[in-house]
């Protein structure tokens, strides 16, 4: 029978705190210390000084201790953590419902744009060398052009998308705006990056490449990207400083009263969400511009649903490259906790009452966990105690209802 590993989240928490607040008490010291050393040797005779040349450096020693000390912590408080995210059954559902929430957005966006390309709204023509260009249908261009001409131009490109004011979209037209609402991208971006993408592949292929080639596929795989990510950014960096904010409110019903500890974890937070910013994005953006050169071969509908497929696998892989470089990030962000703190302490009340709403939440997510796994070790065991609260729940009921006739019956009787 294998052995089971029983280890407290808690105590290790507890444990972690300890640690910083000996790290707190040491920079101290250490600080004072060297402060003081400084006057002793300020103000001896020079004729003595030879006498300090022996005495250690206390800022550099203390300094390498707090080091260590910092790093133990973080790895007692990561242990911790991976045991309570382990041990949260709820949590890990979480999880899968918001990989499954991903997977039915990347279909979503795919099938609208599968929907757009085969209504004909827009289609691209090969010509006789090979390459591509593109045509809006022509219901949709006349009325584009109609819009384009009148003086509603702006209202009906606010009413489209409220970013198509942007003065970087004045040289689109109305059709090009709606083919980027419905497919991501701006019908030329997509017709220059397949373009230059197939031409790319062929000259992989039959040796013909050049530096002309290169430099036009990399300037297109540049602007296709930038394209992607403006909205990948934008999405990553919303969800990143929500999740944020989240455990900021956590760490004040958790920490609110110890403050060395609080303002460390909030680096953290800040920290993290910092680096699933850069590491899920960037991800994302290279997927994008790879998807989409891979599926070139089909044409720009490839190219576009390739992007969209290949964003979707590199943000899933940035995810887990984020964890790799976690520990490098919160240890910059804690190098300016009390800078980080400053700025937080301006919402200070807002995460504190959020915090109390988290803490709730969060005993409800251990009592569920507890029924469940009280469940699982006894499932027999779990169905009598249910029907057992079931008929106390009945019995109280009805003795309640015995109680209030007899009551009515006596002396406030109607009858």
């Amino acid at each position: 029978m294998a052995n089971k590993i029983s280890v407290e989240p808690d105590k290790l928490d507890h444990l972690a705190n300890s640690f910083v607040h000996k790290l707190s008490d040491v920079e101290e010291e250490y600080k004072l210390l060297h402060i003081e050393l400084a006057n002793l040797i300020m103000s001896a005779p020079p004729e003595y000084s030879h006498c300090f040349y022996g005495v250690g450096d206390s800022w550099n020693t203390g300094s390498a201790l707090v080091s260590h000390l910092s790093d133990m912590e973080q790895d007692v408080r990561n242990t911790g953590n991976k045991f309570a995210e382990a041990d949260n059954l709820i949590g890990q559902l979480y999880k899968l419902h918001e990989k499954y929430g991903a997977l039915t957005a990347m279909g979503a966006l795919v099938g609208r744009q599968a929907t757009f390309y085969g209504l004909g709204l827009t289609q691209f023509v090969k010509n006789t060398d090979h390459l591509y260009s593109f045509r809006h249908m022509s219901v949709l261009q006349t009325l584009s052009d109609v819009i384009d001409d009148s003086k509603y131009r702006k209202v009906a490109r606010g009413f489209l998308k409220v970013s198509f004011l942007s003065p970087r979209y004045n040289s689109s037209s109305f059709a090009d705006l709606v083919h980027k609402k419905y497919a991501k991208y701006l019908p030329d971006d997509v017709v220059n990056y397949t373009n230059d993408a197939k031409t790319f592949v062929r000259g992989l292929k039959y040796n013909t490449l050049n530096a002309s080639k290169v430099s036009s596929f990399a300037k297109s795989g540049l602007k296709f990207a930038k394209t992607n990510a403006l909205t990948t950014v934008a999405i990553t960096g919303a969800m990143e400083m929500g999740g944020m904010g989240l455990k900021i409110s956590e760490n004040y019903a958790k920490y609110g009263n110890d403050p060395d500890v609080l303002k460390r974890e909030n680096a953290k937070a800040v920290g993290n969400a910092v680096n699933n910013t850069a590491a899920i994005s960037g991800g994302a953006i290279a997927g994008a511009v790879v998807g989409g050169a891979v599926l070139s071969v089909f044409g720009p509908v490839g190219t576009v649903v390739g992007a969209s497929a290949g964003s979707f696998v590199g943000g899933l892989i940035g995810e887990k490259v984020a964890k790799y470089t976690a520990g490098f990030s919160e240890k910059a962000a804690m190098v300016f906790d009390d800078q980080i703190q400053g700025g937080i302490n301006v919402f200070k009340s807002g995460f504190e009452k959020a915090g109390k709403a988290v803490d709730t939440l969060n005993s409800g997510v251990d009592f569920s966990n507890k029924q469940i796994k009280e469940t699982f070790a006894d499932p027999v065991g779990k169905v009598k105690d249910i029907g057992k609260g079931l008929s106390k729940a009945k019995d109280t009921a009805e003795s309640l209802v015995s109680g209030a006739g007899n009551f009515l019956k006596g002396k406030f009787s109607f009858g």
